[in-house]
């Protein structure tokens, strides 16, 4: 078996009942090939973006089969082996049960692909779930574990605020720019990268006030 793009995992995972596969009732242990190479075909164009739905039935896809809920998606998300398998994974969770936080987990995983392999349609799509998060989600709140603390209890972490943190300076995360021309570890290409995310978001209709919030720490959007 070629292994060069694809890496063989075997996951315990609920699959969709297929007619003539066995007797079971659908709960079955199976394989599926997850992929690791760093390039994005589009299905469509607007494949991983509200309320666009066709990544259920991309073959390349390799959850489209797969019963990805609420309650199992991040622990695939951790198990997925590249960004290009959450970037499926997002997209599929996004067209069975659309939200903000499963849009800007779509976004998160194009945003690392195209830092990852600089693919040209990892960054639209990014951009464009980005967008999607800001004017179909804007309220939506993604929940985090305060480590610190014991008991570990979850804080609400507004996305339109992240959204903007990424667009504005998506170093903090360790990601590259989404705007290829300040590509650079100058200071003033970091700058130019920082001005160039602040003018798409008034593109958009949105501000974004970079100082840092005492309660997000990320910054704010209007």
């Amino acid at each position: 078996m070629c292994r060069k793009n694809f890496i063989y995992m075997i996951l315990a995972l609920t699959l969709i009942n297929i007619p003539g596969c066995g007797s079971g009732g659908g709960q079955i242990s199976n394989a599926i090939n997850l992929p690791t190479d760093k390039l994005l075909t589009l299905y469509c164009e607007n494949i991983g973006v509200y309320p666009e739905t066709c990544v259920l039935d991309d073959p390349d896809n390799p959850y489209r089969l797969v019963s990805i809920t609420e309650d199992n998606k991040f622990t695939l998300s951790t198990d997925a082996p590249s960004a290009k398998s959450r970037f499926y994974l997002w997209a599929t969770v996004l067209a069975t049960s659309p939200s903000g936080e499963n849009q800007f987990f779509v976004a998160d995983a194009l945003h690392a692909l195209y830092t990852d392999g600089r693919s040209e349609n990892s960054r639209t799509q990014a951009m464009k779930a980005y967008r999607s998060v800001l004017d179909n989600f804007k309220s939506s709140l993604t929940y985090w574990k305060a480590d610190w603390l014991t008991g570990t209890p979850t804080y609400a972490v507004p996305l339109k605020d992240f959204t903007g943190m990424r667009l504005y300076d998506p170093r903090g995360d360790s990601l590259l720019t989404l705007f290829p021309n300040s590509i650079s570890n100058a200071t003033t290409s970091a700058e130019q990268s920082q001005f160039d995310g602040l003018h798409q978001l008034a593109v958009w209709g949105y501000s974004y006030n970079p100082a840092q919030n005492p309660l997000t720490k990320h910054g704010t959007l209007n």
